[in-house]
């Protein structure tokens, strides 16, 4: 089930919603907590049924781990190197198991078969979920939880497939809170003004930019050096306008059950370093490696050379989690490097680059890593790149046809010009305002935060929510999906 769906705005959001309040009023919230699991168990199987069995055994084994750990005083650590093993081999063999026998099979030569395997949506934000929990547990971090909140916690629907990578310390005490058991106008008002955004940018803007993305992928040979540069920054915004809005769209449901969740994005695209872009993107998974993995490595507390290998083994790590594919893992290897560059010149100099041209060499270092994020194989990141050398020319080919949607093609009444002129003219302003639209704007889950309801945002989020249902005429899965 995906949220820019008509059946997930018109049934499934409102009845869990009355469905959860309504057992709430009449004073059963263990049974509501019983209730909002079995809905998201609903929404995360209507995705692919065979999934389901994983989430299940893994919310299951897990609470069991983390209950023994906060038993025991013996043998925490051991239960809790147990646990992460366990995690990590479910996560290995239904995500990793064919990437790394077809490599291994390569280096001696042998030939090999892939084996079918599903790959259960979300099991890597769930996985480190429910792996933090286990540390904290080790840590005497953690309460003991009921059965009901811990299983609701770790398959919430607004976050299970795609993120954010929420905590349980985050999490399960908003559900206790009694305060919290009495829907709120204000929150629903807060919710209901994010998930319009974030479909917007999903729907509206994020799947007209796929569509010129996955068209220039798909003829690479074909594409003259405006129609590679298009293709380059087409994707850059659709990836950020795909998971912001979805960030933003999980915000809003999750406020609905008066949750809040942990800010996802930052306006990244405003970073002046990758230090700060890594700041500002998928805030939730920087701060998962950094707590988990990058400081009990030794964090910067030993030196600076041991730093950059610290820095650049997390950006390999996270390259991987992303993907079993060689393309992720040099995507993370350049973020790597990057963040090494960064911090050696940090310590020689305490002089920057003037903003303009510090955000712009960043901005461009981005779009390039996100040529690998998106290619299949490395070669073709390299042959969409020779494309660049093609000559430039200013009708952008066949690939600006797909910016001329039907709210676009009503200016075409007005404007008595060629064809292919008006295409190009409606690509170039697109990309001028998606790019104004990830820029210029306070994030919104920012603006979430500091919630003013007036008369002119209520029209505005009527409007853009009415804009976005009635372009859903076909249904498009988020990019996070796939990871």
């Amino acid at each position: 089930m995906l949220f820019n769906s008509h059946f997930f705005i018109f049934l499934f959001f409102p009845l869990s919603v009355i469905g959860y309040f309504t057992l709430q009023r009449f004073k059963k919230p263990q049974l509501a907590k019983y209730f909002l699991f079995l809905i998201s168990l609903w929404f995360y199987a209507a995705n692919d049924i065979r999934s389901l069995p994983v989430l299940i055994v893994s919310i299951l084994v897990n609470f069991y781990l983390g209950k023994q750990i906060l038993k025991t005083e013996t043998h925490k650590k051991l239960l809790c190197v147990i646990g992460i093993l366990l995690n990590l081999a479910v996560l290995g063999v239904f995500k990793y198991l064919n990437f790394f026998m077809e490599n291994i099979s390569f280096v001696f030569g042998q030939s090999y078969t892939p084996i079918s395997l599903i790959l259960p949506l979300g099991i890597s934000f769930f996985t480190f979920q429910q792996i933090s929990y286990l540390i904290d547990c080790k840590n005497n971090n953690a309460d003991d939880y009921s059965i009901s909140e811990y299983a609701l916690f770790a398959s919430f629907f607004p976050y299970v497939t795609s993120g954010p990578i929420a905590f349980h310390s985050e999490i399960i005490p908003q559900l206790r809170k009694e305060k919290n058991f009495k829907p709120s106008a204000y929150n629903i008002a807060r919710g209901l003004t994010a998930f319009s955004f974030g479909l917007f940018k999903k729907v509206v803007v994020a799947d007209t930019l796929g569509a010129a993305v996955n068209a220039g992928w798909s003829n690479i040979g074909l594409l003259n050096a405006s129609s590679a540069l298009v293709v380059i920054l087409s994707y850059t915004l659709q990836l950020y306008f795909d998971f912001a809005g979805y960030s933003d769209m999980a915000s809003g449901i999750a406020l609905c059950f008066n949750i809040n969740l942990p800010i996802n994005f930052d306006s990244p695209y405003k970073a002046r370093n990758i230090s700060d872009f890594w700041k500002r993107w998928h805030m939730t998974m920087t701060r998962f490696f950094t707590r988990y993995l990058y400081i009990p490595l030794g964090g910067s507390r030993h030196g600076l050379k041991r730093t950059c290998l610290n820095t650049l083994i997390i950006f390999l790590v996270s390259g991987l989690w992303h993907g079993a594919a060689w393309t992720f893992i040099f995507w993370g290897f350049l973020h790597g490097i990057a963040m090494v560059i960064s911090r050696l010149i940090s310590a020689k100099t305490d002089k920057h680059l003037p903003y303009p041209l510090a955000w712009l060499l960043t901005f461009i270092y981005v779009n390039i890593c996100w040529v690998f994020f998106r290619a299949p194989d490395i070669k073709s990141a390299f042959n969409l790149f020779s494309r660049l050398t093609s000559g430039f020319d200013f009708i952008i080919s066949e690939i600006s046809q797909n910016f001329l949607t039907t709210e676009v093609k009503i200016f075409r009444l007005f404007m008595p010009i060629d064809d292919s002129l008006f295409a190009t003219l409606a690509c170039v302003v697109f990309l001028v305002l998606a790019c104004l639209g990830a820029i210029l704007p306070e994030n919104m889950q920012r603006k979430i935060q500091n919630f003013k309801p007036t008369t002119k945002l209520c029209y505005l989020t009527i409007f853009v929510l009415f804009w976005s249902i009635i372009s859903l005429s076909g249904i498009s899965t988020f990019l996070y999906f796939n990871f």
